[in-house]
């Protein structure tokens, strides 16, 4: 994990452990409506992209592009907003059970058992703004410092400038 920076492994870890808290509160409740299997979807997605950034992560050399690439930002924006969209999903559908706007089968477990797949949800949707964060501010590191690395087979005395000297001596433009 040499190329992982340190705050996004201890990140992608705590990402794990609250996307899953989340799954299992979540399917304490999930039969109450259909619109609540967008948990298990986050939770997939989530799961896929953690497994194939360490994967990348452990097979690139340290201050490789490819970890921090511009798919995998967009990715970590999408899951965000998808963890978010199921926190306002939840606290939507509770508030609907619980003024009685909503005349579906209420969970017997009682109003926690709605509040608390939203509150690691909306937890779950901070920690990927986090990780998309940092990727983004390790991307444009890596960027920059690429943006003035000597490149191979550059060769400073072979470039022409508007102002050559040709063969005779005389300046030509």
């Amino acid at each position: 994990m040499e190329s992982f920076p340190s705050p996004l492994f201890a990140l992608a870890c705590a990402s794990a452990v609250t996307s899953a808290l989340t799954l299992v509160f979540a399917t304490l409740i999930i039969s109450v409506s259909n619109i609540l299997w967008i948990f298990p979807a986050a939770f997939a997605l989530t799961c896929a992209y953690h497994g194939i950034t360490i994967l990348i992560s452990n097979t690139e050399q340290e201050g490789s592009a490819r970890l921090f690439s511009l798919a995998g930002l967009i990715a970590a924006y999408t899951i965000t907003l998808l963890w978010l969209a199921a926190s306002i999903l939840i606290a939507t559908v509770t508030a609907m059970f619980y003024t009685g706007k909503w005349e579906r089968v209420v969970p017997s477990k009682g109003l926690w058992s709605m509040i608390l797949p939203c509150v690691f949800a909306f937890l779950e949707a901070l920690i990927m703004a986090s990780i998309a964060f940092f990727t983004r501010r390790e991307r444009n590191k890596l960027m920059y410092a690429s943006k003035w690395k000597w490149r191979d087979g550059h060769n400073p005395r072979a470039v022409q400038t508007q102002w050559s000297i040709n063969s005779t001596g005389s300046t030509s433009r």
